[in-house]
């Protein structure tokens, strides 16, 4: 259970760190450009929706417990959400709203894991 738990929490922190980049990027743009410039590389938007997405789909392999739809369905379309997004740019859309609605998925659907255990 304690490592699931882990998971959940790694899962959702990673959800919220897509859900904050996307954010705050518009307003580190603007205040400071270099710290932006840095932000915005291809590498970065892949290492969080790596990371959200990897510890979401540990926590349905390790847990039977994730495997209702109370979790799979809100969790499920959060990463592939957020995995479209970041082949979105390619097809000539926008990679934010996917990102921020994935995320926000993620996030909700492993809180309210984290919140329904013991």
């Amino acid at each position: 259970m304690q490592t699931t738990t882990n998971l959940d929490r790694t899962a959702a922190a990673g959800s919220i760190l897509c859900v904050i980049h996307c954010l705050a990027l518009p307003v580190m743009a603007v205040s400071l450009p270099f710290l932006a410039a840095i932000a915005d590389t291809e590498w970065v938007h892949w290492a969080f929706a790596i990371l959200a997405i990897v510890a979401s789909l540990s926590v349905v392999a390790s847990a039977p417990s994730a495997r209702t739809p109370g979790f799979l369905v809100p969790a499920g379309l959060g990463v592939l959400l957020v995995g479209g997004a970041l082949f979105a740019e390619g097809f000539g859309v926008e990679e934010t709203i996917p990102t921020l609605i994935g995320g926000i998925l993620l996030a909700a659907a492993h809180i309210r894991r984290l919140l329904s255990q013991p």
